[in-house]
């Protein structure tokens, strides 16, 4: 996810500066207020709820879940493209796979360690009896913790190895996502399986995007926004607990294979119809309101929005969740005002501090953060 004050990492990475769309900052913007949201439904309705997981059944948490998250890491995919084709050196190639991987990785081995940190001090778990144990107690905690920055880094990796290394190779993309569905989901392997078609759709399909959806050119129309909303919707009417992929994963073995192909199958084709829906929706809003308003608002919680879905979760964990709250959609909506200001202003002023920039996915130079 994530972004910058004045400039992205496609701008560190290249010569050439590029004017930043609009668009896909709006779009992570409007898609952090509903991880926040989500957040709060999930962990700011009282502990029996959470800890009960009862939110996996909760109609608005589940309307969230039905394409927030795909939206994201296509918007990722979409800029990812971007990056690359601005590295046009192997030198270049090396540089943008370094910064990519230190940023997107940094948070987690960061607040993995604070997480470690804290447990020792308040003594909440056992202390390893040895330096292999804690070594792999502490991966296997990294390996687990904030999985969308491991979704976005793998997906990532892996377009960055078919792009500069297999021509982009249809054959072996075709025989990877066939893999896919006989690898195991453990460690978050399902989550990421799940967002990779939402991620290579986006990059492959870079410049069609910019063309028909990002060009400053292009004249939204409202038939194509209300026909991708009916469809979005018609689909939204089947979405149960059984769609989340936490619940169902993602293989096939050792299951039953049509009814998970069609689970599969139907929460990738959801995905895909919210993120056109609400993308031709903000494409047609920020046209009708051009020269009005400029929706600087969503463009900055667009901007810092990977400091927001991590310090939310947090705040939520350490101070929110063992409240003895009774469940209630405005309880959330509640929360969510307090808390999504709240880590957007400490994810600002965190940019603007060496080391603790990290934390919040920028980079040291100048508090910039990264596609």
């Amino acid at each position: 996810m994530q972004f910058t004050d004045n400039r992205s990492e496609e701008t560190d990475l290249c010569e050439k500066p590029h004017q930043r769309k609009k668009l896909p900052d709006v779009l992570r913007g409007f898609a952090v207020i509903l991880v926040v949201l989500g957040h709060c439904i999930q962990e700011g309705s009282g502990e029996a709820f959470s800890s009960r997981s009862l939110y996996f059944y909760d109609k608005l948490y589940q309307f969230i879940y039905s394409f927030h998250m795909p939206l994201f890491i296509a918007i990722s995919g979409y800029l990812c493209r971007e990056s690359m084709d601005r590295a046009t050196t192997r030198s270049g190639q090396i540089a943008l796979l370094k910064k990519r991987a230190g940023r997107l990785l940094a948070p987690i081995f960061l607040w993995t360690g604070a997480d470690t940190i804290r447990s020792l001090v308040t003594a909440s778990e056992p202390l390893p009896s040895h330096p292999g144990e804690f070594l792999l107690t502490f991966f296997h905690n990294a390996f687990l913790n904030l999985w969308f920055l491991w979704a976005v880094f793998w997906c990532f990796l892996i377009v960055y190895v078919m792009h500069s290394f297999f021509q982009d190779s249809i054959l072996i993309y075709s025989a990877g996502f066939i893999v896919m569905f006989f690898l195991p989901d453990g460690l978050g392997l399902g989550a990421y399986k799940y967002m990779l078609p939402f991620f290579v759709a986006a990059f492959y399909s870079h410049d069609w995007l910019d063309r028909h959806l990002y060009s400053v050119l292009t004249e939204p129309r409202l038939w194509k926004v209300l026909s991708a909303g009916a469809f979005f919707g018609i689909l939204f009417v089947f979405f149960d607990e059984n769609s989340m992929i936490y619940l169902s994963g993602y293989k096939i073995t050792g299951k039953n294979i049509l009814l998970q192909l069609q689970i599969d199958f139907y929460r990738t084709l959801i995905g895909f119809a919210g993120i056109a829906f609400f993308t031709l929706l903000w494409q047609y809003l920020l046209k009708k309101a051009e020269g009005k308003v400029e929706f600087r608002l969503l463009t900055d919680l667009g901007q810092n929005s990977m400091g927001i879905y991590i310090l939310s979760g947090y705040v939520l964990l350490l101070f929110v969740r063992r409240l003895p709250f009774t469940p209630s959609h405005l309880l959330n909506l509640a929360e969510a005002m307090i808390i999504l200001p709240l880590t957007w202003l400490i994810t600002k002023a965190a940019g603007k501090v060496p080391i603790l920039c990290l934390f919040v996915g920028k980079s040291r130079k100048k508090g910039a953060a990264f596609q």
